[in-house]
């Protein structure tokens, strides 16, 4: 089994990220309902699968990138402005697409090239934090994936 390693760069809505910290941390969740029943008690004896859901998280260190104002801010053209309330993600056009690439000459070129999330935005409940000190900024940022027609993402 051949080791993996390598960095990628990212865009969202065709915007450069810009550098992170260590890289992106694609993550996902199976939903399932259990089911329990008197004679074992709580011991689960089957399950229910009820779909999934997926994210990716970074830390960015180019606070300035072009992106990166966009992202902390999906709902809204001004920073600090609430913007619509009440607008729905999908079915407006808040959530942008994100493409991880891999760097060439690395072995990561190959697991994936590519990763194309269409449906991205910022995660619900994510606490965007930025530090106002005199060190580096660094931009904690977690996107939910949303599907299209089933799929989270694309990679090739």
């Amino acid at each position: 089994m051949p080791f993996i390693a390598g960095g990628y760069s990212c865009t969202w809505n065709a915007l450069a990220i810009g550098q992170t910290a260590d890289g992106y941390r694609l993550t996902h969740q199976v939903f399932k309902r259990l089911i329990t029943g008197d004679t074992y008690a709580e011991t689960p004896q089957d399950a229910v699968y009820r779909g999934a859901e997926a994210a990716i998280a970074m830390r960015l260190i180019e606070y300035d990138a072009a992106a990166v104002q966009t992202i902390k801010w999906p709902y809204s053209v001004t920073k600090w402005t609430l913007g619509i309330i009440g607008g729905l993600d999908v079915a407006s056009a808040f959530v942008k697409s994100l493409v991880l690439t891999a760097i060439a000459g690395t072995t990561a070129a190959t697991v994936p090239a590519t990763l194309t999330a269409s449906k991205a935005i910022l995660h619900e409940n994510f606490p965007v934090e930025i530090l106002f000190a005199p060190d580096l900024r660094e931009v904690p940022l977690r996107l939910r994936l949303y599907p299209t027609a089933g799929v989270f993402a694309v990679e090739t």
